[in-house]
């Protein structure tokens, strides 16, 4: 594996990576993928709040949100909190439990979303059967509300234990919570990587575009959570419905730092000697070697004779472009309204 600075230079990388996120139109896919996110969000959270009403309790999930609030911004915590803090009050927990099952089907139109932009990254078409596709979507989301459970179990649990140790112990174990959580996350971005798009490719637990996502979405997240709670003006232009607006941005922007991840570890394999020219979805369809490729390791790999498919067509995305050009004159806005 070619990385920049060994064997690709970061000028070649950063020209690289521009290029791709061109060409595929990224910020068109992360509003693709914050749309389904949003109509998935509710759902979701409903899945989720059946699958930890077993271990925790409603109180416990709302230190949670509080936690979370560390890093979103404060709109972001109070939509998400309010809606846990509703489903956590439901007695019928039988309803609840048929209600987790339809939610779930429905909490997969997201993955299902991210699914397709992540085949654009990787300049791949779908060629996986429809029954296939919907069972790996269920199963992420499975994944990704066990994660979360994870997370939140450790996160639970290590506050009474630091405090029953105390001492500088006690306070080594409340710093690891976030170092902890970081790798929850970086597992989760790694198994979307690899199980998502339709590429044949061996799992990596760290990966380039894992480690730098993580860091970009924690700096990112806590920024704009800064901005909009110091600089920021929504309620001035949107009125009642700043906060919503606010989560939609921020869930835009989460969906644009896993997008530009999986960009970079698609740009770092496609120009590594031993890794699949671009377009194709295994090393078979690549047609070369690691040792052809290696008698020109300046040149592009997308420079590869004779390709067996063409990468997929840019498509442009009218009405969500026109959302988030919305969302950022809007944010002009209010700074001027400031």
């Amino acid at each position: 594996m070619r990385l920049p600075g060994d064997g690709m230079s970061w000028r070649e990388f950063g020209k690289g990576l521009y290029h791709e996120l061109d060409h595929d139109n990224v910020t068109d896919l992360a509003a693709t993928v914050t749309y389904y996110g949003v109509l998935a969000l509710f759902p979701f959270l409903l899945f989720l709040v059946a699958l930890a009403s077993v271990v925790i309790t409603p109180a416990q999930a709302q230190q949670l949100v509080h936690q979370l609030a560390q890093v979103a911004p404060g709109e972001v915590t109070k939509i998400v909190g309010d809606r846990i803090q509703q489903l956590g009050a439901q007695q019928n927990v039988t309803l609840l439990g048929f209600g987790a099952l339809g939610a779930l089907w429905a909490a997969s139109g997201a993955t299902l979303a991210l699914m397709r932009s992540l085949n654009t990254a990787y300049d791949v078409g779908e060629s996986r059967p429809f029954w296939k596709v919907r069972a790996i979507a269920l199963l992420m989301t499975v994944v990704a509300g066990v994660l979360a459970l994870v997370g939140a179990l450790a996160a639970v649990a290590t506050e009474p234990l630091a405090n029953a140790i105390g001492g500088r112990a006690g306070a080594a174990i409340l710093w690891l919570r976030l170092p902890v959580a970081a790798l929850v996350m970086m597992f989760l971005w790694a198994l979307l990587y690899y199980v998502l798009p339709d590429v044949e490719q061996r799992f990596k637990f760290i990966t380039p575009g894992s480690v730098f996502g993580v860091v970009l979405w924690v700096l990112a997240s806590w920024g704009f959570g800064k901005y909009v709670a110091n600089f920021g003006h929504y309620d001035k232009t949107y009125g009642s419905i700043a906060g919503v607006i606010v989560l939609l941005f921020w869930m835009w922007l989460s969906a644009l730092v896993l997008l530009v991840g999986a960009e970079i570890n698609a740009l770092i394999e496609h120009r590594s000697p031993e890794g699949k020219r671009e377009g194709a979805k295994s090393m078979q369809d690549t047609g070369m070697g690691p040792v052809a490729r290696a008698s020109a390791p300046d040149e592009p790999a997308r420079a590869a004779p004779a390709p067996l498919r063409a990468p997929p067509r840019r498509r442009r995305i009218g009405g969500l472009t026109a959302l988030v050009a919305g969302l950022a004159a809007g944010i002009l806005i209010g700074r001027r309204e400031a």
